[in-house]
């Protein structure tokens, strides 16, 4: 689904008259926009009359009566620093599911960062090609899954075979060599978790790099230039 960031009144038209905050207007807002409802977490944000709608296909702010509603960073700049206030529901999110990561450990290690990859992707192998030195700058990285073409794509079989093998580390490098995995047969539940949450926080394209604040870099970066970032964070 493509990210919805035109007008804040895409629903007035439907709830002109709503003076009633709650849960029912909300959710028939976001099914007015086609926007699956079944596991919808709702919850308040710092934005007076303003929810937060954790849905299968990303976060939307929606206000109380469900009369406006959009989609799309909101900053807080109490501190002079922009500051997404969705990150740390992010960054919560992304911890449940990091228990089954490809994780690479960096020696001396000062930051970890959380890598939503696709071994179909090209920046992505430029990323994987780099790892001794984004290791050796300190940097863990932890790889999820996120076959962008979905889990029945030959990049999201492969990926389900990468993620069940009792080698994951070895045949994810086998991958991003050019290497040819066997395709899993049936499907590998890390996988479709990783892809799950990955569309639930917005991610659409890959490499999608989660920093430890739960802002996410959407795309490659260079090693010296992630180095910066997260020192930047402390």
């Amino acid at each position: 689904m493509k990210r919805i960031v035109t007008s804040l009144a895409i629903a007035s038209t439907l709830f002109a008259g709503a003076s009633v905050a709650g849960e029912k207007e909300i959710l028939a807002t976001l099914k007015h926009i086609k926007v699956e409802t079944e596991g919808t977490q709702l919850s308040t944000t710092p934005v007076k009359d303003l929810q937060m709608a954790l849905t299968k296909q990303g976060i939307f702010y929606i206000s109380d009566d469900g009369r406006y509603i959009t989609q799309g960073p909101i900053y807080d700049m109490q501190s002079g620093t922009p500051v997404d206030i969705a990150n740390q529901t992010v960054a919560s999110l992304v911890n449940t599911i990091v228990k089954d990561a490809i994780v690479y450990k960096a020696e001396n290690q000062q930051h970890v960062v959380t890598v939503f990859t696709d071994i179909s992707c090209g920046y992505c192998k430029k990323l994987h090609e780099q790892m001794a030195e984004y290791n050796k700058l300190g940097i863990t990285i932890r790889y999820l899954a996120f076959p962008r073409e979905g889990l029945d794509s030959d990049a999201g079989r492969q990926m389900q075979s990468i993620w069940s093998s009792a080698d994951r580390k070895q045949l994810l490098d086998n991958a991003y060599q050019g290497k040819t995995i066997p395709s899993v047969v049936g499907m590998v539940p890390y996988v479709a978790k990783d892809l799950q949450v990955g569309h639930q926080i917005g991610i659409s394209g890959t490499p999608a790099i989660v920093l430890p604040s739960g802002e996410i870099v959407r795309g490659y970066l260079p090693p010296e230039d992630l180095k910066k970032v997260l020192d930047n964070l402390e």
